[in-house]
């Protein structure tokens, strides 16, 4: 019996040893290639040229001179930091607990909510069917817009700028400007066109994809630029509705040509705004561990309730870099190359949590596996906006040839396309012979290709 005894205690004891073995040893296990080499991608030093949208976004909707307008987003941003530095102190000091009045408390930019108008259904919320929603009943929809012409007045402020960063300080609950009136020109433009200005529906709507690509390319997180990416393809999309009511010669505008041209593999892979987003991450990381301490602090004098004791179940630099290694795939040459190749966008990998590595860091290795895939779909999302354009691109190119190749067949005339518009994903005719269309990767809401209309005189001849 005491020798059986004897060998469960040495049992016992030798699988303590081994647990110990296997902490310390994952305590110290060093980074991995992979992650080295995404944390340097997204902490590589990001361009954001020109002068900063934030202060005419806040206030888009808002009467004022640029400089009332910027002397209000001043002294709302000097009131958010004063109390999100007491607010950030008090969760530290409570462990995380919540705080409802304080939340309560949070500021907010003077006049912004009373310039705010409710979404008008009778507005067009993207570029699908403007067009004809707009021709449907133009006369509601001029009625609609007349309170939005502060925000339609605003466009050509909005569309100097040359990046969008927030001054305040980010964290996940970060409030955004309102994003919304963003979309609000589009219907003004179909309106122009429908009533017979087409030239200033064209020029508005390139403005206006000038803006989303700012956002998309040069904004501050995920969420600035996938509005931005939609807002370039919602502009793009009734341009080329537009484009294709008019003769093949109707000039365009200058600002086009930037504007509506392809994507880089860098801005459809979302690697911009990913840098952006892993910078907040990283803060929140941050903020965990501070909170972990106190927390352990008030539970008292537990022998498991220790910071050091923490220090085995929670580790801010390995938590940092699984979620690099998962954000910075976007910034990675080899997934450049897939893009450029316009082959589908892999999956952002999410790291296992029954790696060596999590047995001194589960509390991160569970963050990570759970907002891991969250960021897995938008990628192939962006690749459909960069087909898009390019479909758009490949309708210009037939506009300025049509008349040398006005007795080719369009298909064999897609054929002669620039190799630059001719990538993995082929351009075909639609079966009715009215759009060019391809295939989509991300299928939003089920649509299986991505399509843009060719004009009247480019259709082949029905049979």
């Amino acid at each position: 019996m005491g020798k059986a005894l004897l060998r469960v205690i040495g049992g016992l004891v030798g699988l303590v040893l081994v647990a110990v073995m296997i902490l310390l040893a994952s305590r110290l296990w060093p980074l991995s290639a992979a992650q080295k080499r995404a944390l340097a991608a997204l902490e590589a030093p990001r361009d954001l040229p020109g002068s900063n949208a934030y202060a005419t976004l806040a206030t888009l909707a808002m009467e004022g001179t640029p400089a009332q307008r910027q002397a209000w987003v001043d002294a709302y941003v000097a009131d958010y930091a004063r109390w999100h530095a007491g607010f950030r102190a008090r969760m530290i000091e409570s462990g995380g607990e919540g705080d409802a009045d304080a939340m309560q408390a949070m500021p907010q930019l003077a006049g912004a909510a009373e310039a705010a108008l409710p979404r008008d259904p009778t507005l067009c919320r993207n570029g699908t069917g403007c067009l004809a929603q707009v021709r449907a009943q133009p006369q509601a929809v001029a009625a609609a817009l007349l309170p939005q012409a502060t925000v339609l007045a605003r466009m050509d402020e909005l569309a100097a700028h040359g990046h969008y960063l927030s001054p305040l300080p980010m964290d996940a609950a970060t409030p955004v400007p309102a994003l919304q009136p963003l979309f609000v020109p589009l219907s003004a433009h179909a309106l122009a066109h429908v009533q017979g200005d087409s030239p200033r529906a064209l020029a508005g709507l390139c403005r206006d994809a000038g803006i989303g690509r700012m956002l998309l390319d040069h904004g501050e997180n995920l969420l600035t630029g996938m509005v931005g990416g939609a807002m370039l393809a919602a502009n793009a999309e009734l341009f080329a509705d537009v484009l294709a009511e008019l003769p093949v010669d109707t000039p365009l505008p200058a600002s086009c040509a930037t504007a509506l041209a392809p994507l880089s593999p860098r801005q459809a892979s979302n690697c911009a705004s990913l840098q952006g987003e892993f910078a907040m991450i990283r803060d929140g990381y941050m903020l965990t561990e501070e909170m972990t301490r106190t927390s352990l602090d008030l539970a008292g004098e537990d022998w498991w309730a220790t910071p050091a004791t923490a220090k085995f179940f929670y580790n801010r630099d390995k938590s940092v870099a699984r979620s690099a290694e998962t954000l910075g795939h976007a910034c990675l040459p080899e997934t450049l190359q897939v893009i450029a190749e316009d082959r589908p966008m892999p999956a952002m990998p999410v790291p296992s949590a029954w790696r060596l590595e999590c047995a001194a860091n589960a509390v991160g290795c569970i963050l990570t596996r759970i907002s891991g895939p969250a960021y897995s779909r938008y990628g192939q999302r962006q690749q459909d906006v960069a087909a898009q354009l390019r479909l758009l691109q490949a309708v210009l190119w037939l506009r300025q040839h049509a008349a040398a190749d006005a007795a080719m067949p369009l298909a064999d005339r897609l054929e002669e396309l620039p190799a630059g518009l001719r990538r993995h994903r082929p351009i075909s005719v639609a079966a009715d012979g009215s759009a060019l269309e391809t295939p989509s990767y991300a299928r939003h809401k089920g649509v299986d290709t991505v399509r843009v209309p060719l004009p009247q005189a480019l259709r082949p001849e029905p049979q």
